[in-house]
């Protein structure tokens, strides 16, 4: 009965008012406390921060790192001689291979072995799950470092009916404060958001709490909190029954060493994929990726910066009529038409890499990064100064 009266005075009007007026006021005092919270953060941080490879796996932690990175080359792009910045989707960053078997990682030795005497560092900033809305984001967040050469990837996957509904994948690289003013105009003329996103992008930048949301879960939680959850779920899990746990994670790493040696697993991971292979028309002058696309050649062009593009691959032993229809191929012309035109100097793999270098439909294998980093490094060497080893 005591807690039955205690529950009821709680809920009593006043009561309920009392505490609605405190979190209200906790709320409104971090919602001030957060830019300078997290400015302070940053600041402590640089002092220890190391860019190694690449950019984390998590979005989270790509939103919470992606500051910290470009600080880093900023500071420390002076001790080499050679400074290579690689952009692009998690082909570029390399997600079918291990940290030192991604493109921009090959590339750095191919280049060092073409560029005897001097120090060169590839600087992977290429974010997984990007399109060229965001690739077009980060290419003029990044303008305050001095590469001597951008390379970034393109991918067709972009282009294609899913893509498009969203053709910026992460709404924070253009709600970045450090984004120039002409590139937000930019982004809105190529992608101008609906009601639901325009209420969305109004919270983001008036309410600090909502904007930053993936950096303070970052920042608690090293990810989003669902993710710890999961972790803490799967922890329990295999103290209840750690042979049954064991079993399905070795089955599943054994499917990973070679997942589509058989038809069925090529059928089912076609399956899973066909909708981002979409054989509807790519206008170029409605199509959002293909003009973010073009917004890219022309502001590298414009601002002098020395660039190479190229276009991934896709493997065909799994994707089969998806890709070699007459319609799709059409749009690969399209996109290829683009590329090729473009006053940037341009490099097509499609069509050219066999299957065995694939890990799924799209990602590449160590050797197939290898394969890859092996041909830009014959066309930048020239650029940069040097030749063929």
């Amino acid at each position: 009965m005591p807690d039955l009266e205690k529950m009821r005075r709680f809920l009593q009007p006043r009561s309920l008012k009392r505490v609605f007026a405190i979190t209200l006021a906790l709320l409104l005092l971090a919602e001030i406390a957060t830019p300078s919270l997290l400015a302070e953060y940053y600041r402590r941080r640089s002092r220890s921060y190391v860019f190694h490879e690449r950019l984390p796996r998590s979005f989270e932690r790509i939103h919470l790192d992606l500051p910290s990175a470009i600080d880093y080359i900023r500071q420390n792009e002076g001790r080499y001689d050679v400074n290579v910045l690689f952009l692009g989707d998690s082909v570029a960053y390399g997600a079918g291979a291990g940290e030192r078997e991604s493109i921009p990682a090959y590339l750095e030795k191919e280049l060092a072995a073409r560029l005897p005497g001097r120090k060169v560092r590839v600087w992977n900033l290429a974010v997984p799950g990007s399109e060229p809305g965001d690739l077009y984001c980060l290419l003029r967040r990044v303008e305050g470092l001095r590469p001597d050469l951008v390379v970034a990837d393109f991918n067709m996957i972009f282009y294609g009916k899913a893509s498009i509904e969203d053709p910026i994948a992460f709404d924070w690289l253009y709600l970045d404060e450090g984004l120039p003013e002409d590139a937000a105009k930019a982004v809105d003329r190529i992608y101008p958001r609906r009601g639901k996103e325009r209420i969305g992008e109004f919270f983001a930048r008036h309410w600090q709490l909502y904007g930053k949301r993936e950096v303070i879960n970052a920042v608690l939680f090293g990810s989003h909190p669902r993710k710890k959850l999961e972790e803490l779920v799967r922890g329990c899990l295999s103290s209840i029954a750690p042979a049954v746990l064991r079993s399905a994670t070795t089955d599943e790493a054994a499917g990973a060493e070679k997942p589509f040696e058989d038809a069925e697993a090529r059928r089912r991971q076609r399956e899973r994929v066909a909708f981002m292979y979409s054989p509807a028309p790519v206008d170029p002058a409605t199509n959002e990726a293909y003009l973010f696309t073009k917004e890219i050649l022309e502001h590298l062009n414009r601002s002098g910066q020395r660039a190479l593009v190229f276009m991934t691959d896709q493997n065909v032993e799994i994707l089969g009529d998806l890709i070699t229809c007459a319609a799709y191929e059409h749009n690969v012309r399209v996109v290829d038409g683009l590329l090729r035109r473009g006053p940037v100097p341009y490099i097509s793999f499609y069509g050219k890499i066999p299957s065995w270098m694939f890990t799924d439909h799209v990602h590449l294998n160590a050797a197939g990064n290898r394969h890859v980093a092996g041909i830009l490094a014959e066309h930048l060497a020239p650029m940069l100064g040097g030749g063929e080893s």
